[in-house]
């Protein structure tokens, strides 16, 4: 018997027309907290090769776009089968050239094979899929296809397939969903069975990419695509999520590949101890710099109040912007991973509580009137972001502010950049933006009340 509630066995009847669940409602779930990450080094120490079948083009680049391509370059063998054309005829369809598109932006190294089954019908081709999937699957595969409860006839057939033949060839079997995040709820899913993956930068973006190859599937003439903003919000997510088969012989063949859930202080801290060890103070030039002191002052202008209750700095390194706020604040709380940090911000001021530890694992507790994430996010991995702003969320009092500002320039061997952050960050929050500055070096954003400043202050 499935474990599983009814609700997500049997898909609700959706359209693509309506929004589906919206981002804020699936990312600010407190479910998150307990999903673990998927430690795909693991699987890969197991199984030599990758493959990704998807009922129709685009899926895989929804889906799993940007695991693929880490997978890809990785130098992991990753094969990409398509099981229709997703039009009336096969071979040299628009939706064939897209795809194939979009699979060599993830990869020139991913290998394509398209089958020539109905597009609508896989349900009545069962056998051709699964004898096509014995071919290419064996005990040194991992595959990944749709869950069992997508809500797509098409989606459904290829995972009763890909779920028999990894029985019957001994590999290991993930699930990805695509409609599931469009019809079902929070409240559908077993929880359990999630797992998520963080990507890398350039990962996401070759994913962003490859989802635009697909043209036919963005655009309509009647203002309702197949890929509408909703499905693309869900797929521009800075993070990945797989899920468990149900037999228990799929499951336990990954039930033990768990990541730790996010880095340790120390190991986040390293890197910026070793800026310090140099002796130098500033190393950032946070009080030198005409771009660091400009960038306070702006994120200051932004603020929404002229007094706080307390507020919370989410990496505040040297402590210039906390020790600003301290004039504006009964209380500020300041957070920051390098000890070398706290102990010149400590020296610049008493007034504020220096806090260590690293986003999300050691964020404070507290209710607070504001909360400022700057130029911090990009040093955070996908799933590290999400739970750190779905921590913050829940911080922020009902009438609160919080600040994401980030650097827009190109950012190099760190997990994102300022417009990866900014973007997802506006995904999620469930808040009113207040306030938005932009020029070619910064970017600030303000969620929450007051909406208007003017009002708020006659």
């Amino acid at each position: 018997m499935s474990s599983l509630p009814d609700a997500v066995v049997r898909a609700r009847p959706f359209t693509h027309r309506d929004g589906g669940t919206d981002e804020p409602t699936w990312l600010m779930s407190a479910e998150w907290d307990d999903v673990p990450r998927l430690d795909t080094a693991a699987l890969l120490r197991r199984y030599a090769s990758v493959v990704l079948v998807a009922p129709h083009p685009d899926d895989e680049s929804l889906a799993l776009g940007a695991t693929l391509a880490d997978l890809a370059d990785a130098g992991v063998a990753v094969t990409v089968v398509v099981a229709t054309h997703g039009g009336g005829s096969p071979g040299g369809t628009v939706r064939r050239r897209e795809g194939d598109r979009a699979v060599r932006t993830l990869s020139t190294r991913i290998e394509v094979i398209w089958w020539d089954l109905p597009d609508g019908g896989l349900a009545d081709a069962q056998d051709a899929l699964r004898a096509g999937l014995a071919e290419l699957v064996d005990e040194s595969t991992l595959l990944f296809a749709p869950v069992e409860c997508d809500g797509h006839s098409d989606h459904e057939a290829v995972a009763r397939a890909a779920e028999a033949v990894a029985l019957d060839r001994s590999a290991a079997l993930l699930l990805y969903p695509v409609w599931l995040w469009h019809w079902a709820t929070p409240a559908d899913l077993d929880w359990s069975r999630l797992r998520t993956l963080a990507p890398s930068l350039r990962a996401l973006q070759a994913k962003r990419d490859a989802i635009d190859c697909h043209r036919s599937q963005l655009v309509s003439a009647d203002g309702h695509p197949i890929v509408g903003s909703g499905v693309l919000a869900r797929a521009r997510r800075v993070a990945e999520t797989v899920i468990v088969p149900l037999p228990p012989g799929l499951a336990g063949r990954v039930a033990d590949d768990v990541a730790e859930s996010s880095r340790g202080r120390s190991e986040v801290a390293r890197p910026f101890e070793e800026m310090y060890d140099t002796g130098d103070d500033d190393p950032w030039q946070f009080d030198g710099s005409v771009y660091e002191r400009r960038r306070l002052e702006l994120v200051a202008a932004c603020l929404g109040r002229e007094r706080y209750g307390r507020v919370l700095e989410i990496g505040c390194a040297t402590g210039q912007l906390a020790t600003r706020l301290c004039d504006r604040a009964a209380e500020v709380v300041a957070l920051d991973a390098s000890a070398a940090a706290l102990r010149v911000a400590k020296e610049r001021s008493d007034a504020v509580r220096w806090v260590l530890g690293a986003a999300p694992r050691d964020i404070p507790d507290g209710d607070y009137d504001l909360i400022v994430m700057s130029e911090i996010g990009y040093f955070l991995d996908g799933v590290d972001l999400l739970t750190t702003l779905r921590a913050l969320r829940r911080r922020l009092r009902p009438d609160g502010e919080l600040v994401v500002a980030n650097w827009r320039g190109p950012t190099e061997n760190i997990p994102l950049d300022g417009e990866t952050v900014q973007q997802q960050a506006a995904a999620m929050l469930d808040l009113p933006l207040r306030a938005h500055y932009e020029d070619v070096d910064l970017v600030i954003d303000v969620w929450g009340q007051p909406v208007s400043v003017y009002g708020a202050h006659r």
